[in-house]
């Protein structure tokens, strides 16, 4: 499936506000290239203004898209919200894609900046995941139960922060190869979020000093 660019983004078609909201917050459902058709994926948007994909539920068991989705999904980096204003989709919110166990791939464009608890949490078959040089917070349990990924990749020269250390499931250490940029392989060898990985660049074994 090809990526989704800025063009087709700005093609999505709207549908109304289809799950609950927390207080204050606004949110709608819009249809995103998915395959050979369109999938419905929601968005809300946050109390700074910036839109993320998600339903925000404090409860982190309402997916932002069918729980049944499979195969490759690629997370848009804008949509147009309802009234024709073009957003950026910089921000994952708390259980987005969370128990959607048929998930094999999830693209995470370059304007994501926040990946929220527990967004991926229980995507059984997801095998690698990407993260852009945007990125700059992975919050706690994130990827938790996220047993089968393979390979975990970071585009950028400085790590994302974390708060905790268990962004990823215990297992993922010692089966997934991480990959990060040659120059930077001593900050995420020192990192919270990465010293436990046992492979950098798919090659070279790493080990604590």
């Amino acid at each position: 499936m090809k990526k989704i660019t800025t063009f087709f983004a700005m093609l999505l078609l709207c549908c109304g506000i289809g799950y609950t909201l927390e207080k204050n917050q606004i949110g709608f459902s819009a249809r995103v290239p998915y395959g050979k058709g369109t999938i419905k994926m929601n968005f809300l948007i946050d109390k700074e203004g910036g839109w993320g994909c998600g339903t925000g539920s404090q409860e982190h068991n309402c997916p932002c898209v069918d729980v049944d989705t499979e195969g490759e999904l690629v997370i848009p980096d804008s949509i147009i919200r309802p009234g024709g204003q073009t957003v950026s989709v910089n921000w994952i919110s708390p259980g987005s894609f969370q128990s959607c166990p048929r998930l094999t791939h999830i693209h995470i464009p370059k304007t994501v900046k926040y990946i929220s608890d527990l967004s991926f949490e229980g995507c059984t078959s997801l095998r690698e995941i990407t993260f852009p040089d945007s990125v700059l917070i992975i919050y706690p349990l994130a990827f938790h139960s996220c047993t089968g990924l393979r390979r975990v990749r970071f585009l950028s020269s400085q790590p994302p922060k974390s708060y905790y250390y268990d962004n990823f499931e215990e297992t993922t250490f010692a089966t997934a190869t991480l990959v990060v940029p040659a120059e930077a392989a001593d900050r995420y060898l020192h990192c919270p979020l990465t010293y436990r990985f046992r492979y950098h660049a798919e090659i070279l074994p790493l080990s604590l000093p």
